[in-house]
């Protein structure tokens, strides 16, 4: 079966009963059809037997889903709408007619850089020295970084402090010694999040894990796929497994971000050479079903919270309730219904950059609900989710920092 009929197949699951409408971000914000998964299905079978032809119009609106999955989980007929998309924009890419622009050409070259490994440690280090010189404050200023496409990039980036550069193997620190995990930081993690990768090593060392960080790891390919480059998106794949599968007697890979766990859970659907042989994790799930030490305790929560639940892991890990699980392990926590949002923030990967008006709107959305509870702290478990939450406040003047659950549990271990 060559991939246009196997996208067919899978988009002939859907019977077009519009349940998924109300639960689509750009739906909910256009209401016009061609924005909906049900809309977009229908699309795709429309080009894929000859009644459309691939034209701009049609590509943006494949673009423009955020791929958050939410429809999937209301669905009654089971469609793998995150599959027929990504199947859908890779075969597109190959066919449609390129249209170059400078804003594009550089925004890509950069995006390429930061998820390369080698790459984004040097871009990180320049624009580390630019943020304390000012003369990236100045760029930003003076409309450049606008001109030439990066200003929504630069913009995101938090304060940056030194790159972290893990050491290959970390020792449990409990005489008896559980097991062996493998962590996966992904592409920028120890760029922009170095405190969750060092608080995710100090607790499965307290909680009695040998922890190895393999050095050759690479991106895990999501952005690359959601953008339709999915040969890269295999090639990664294929890296990550042989590397990650030559550490022996490891039981359990375990990922930092959400929307990482998501990919490498599904490396095999991609074709890959081979698979991993540890099974696939993200560190809520993994905190969250093993036995605690019972010499471990956690502080009281004084501060006021809110919690942004990602949609990878909610609509593709459904992990949203080992989540609540685990922070409420925290004494005197208190996250009310009020306090909780669990749609759409508009960062979805590079989407924050290709769609700013949409990407904006629906970051706006998830600001306005969170602070109605007035916190302090919001709690984020994706990368990219958080980076647009802080961001966003930043621009409204809110000093509320954003934080990783694994770095809050880490903050309030009882020494």
């Amino acid at each position: 079966m060559d991939t246009s009929d196997y996208i067919l197949s899978l988009a002939d699951r859907c019977v077009k009963c519009g349940l998924c409408l109300p639960q689509c971000p750009t739906y909910a914000l256009t209401e016009n059809e061609n924005e909906s998964p049900r809309g977009r299905i229908a699309l795709i079978q429309g080009w894929l037997t000859g009644q459309l032809t691939p034209s701009k119009t049609l590509t943006n609106h494949l673009d423009q889903c955020l791929l958050c999955r939410r429809c999937e989980r209301i669905c009654p007929s089971v469609v793998p709408y995150g599959e027929i998309i990504d199947q859908a924009k890779a075969l597109l890419q190959v066919k449609k007619p390129a249209h170059f622009s400078l804003q594009k050409i550089i925004t890509n070259i950069s995006l390429k850089t930061l998820l390369n490994k080698n790459g984004s440690v040097v871009l990180i280090s320049v624009l580390r020295l630019f943020q304390k010189t000012g003369i990236l404050f100045l760029a930003q200023k003076s409309q450049l970084l606008k001109l030439i496409g990066l200003h929504r990039l630069v913009e995101t980036l938090p304060q940056l402090e030194k790159t972290f550069k893990p050491k290959s193997f970390y020792p449990a620190l409990t005489q008896e010694i559980r097991g062996a995990v493998s962590l996966f930081t992904g592409c920028l993690s120890n760029q922009l999040d170095a405190k969750t990768v060092k608080a995710s090593i100090h607790l499965l060392n307290r909680f009695g894990y040998d922890v190895h960080v393999p050095g050759q790891q690479v991106c895990c390919g999501a952005l690359h796929l959601h953008e339709g480059d999915k040969q890269q998106a295999v090639n990664f794949a294929n890296k990550n497994i042989k590397i990650i599968n030559q550490t022996k007697n490891i039981s359990t890979i375990i990922s930092l971000v959400n929307g990482c766990t998501s990919q490498l859970r599904e490396y095999q659907s991609l074709g890959t050479l081979e698979s991993f042989i540890p099974e696939v994790k993200d560190i809520i799930e993994f905190l969250c079903e093993i036995p605690w030490p019972s010499n471990l305790e956690l502080k009281a929560m004084t501060k006021p919270v809110a919690l942004q639940i990602p949609c990878s892991l909610q609509n593709s890990l459904r992990a949203e309730e080992k989540l609540m699980t685990l922070l409420q392990r925290i004494p005197d926590i208190k996250l009310p219904p009020n306090a909780i949002y669990n749609r759409c923030c508009g960062a979805a990967g590079a989407y924050f950059i290709r769609f700013p008006h949409i990407s904006d709107q629906l970051k706006n959305q998830a600001l306005d609900n969170l602070e109605q509870s007035s916190p302090e702290l919001i709690i984020s478990s994706n990368l990219g989710c958080a980076l647009q939450l802080k961001a966003g406040l930043t621009r409204r003047n809110h000093d509320i920092d954003v934080i990783h659950p694994v770095l809050l549990l880490e903050q309030q271990l009882k020494v």
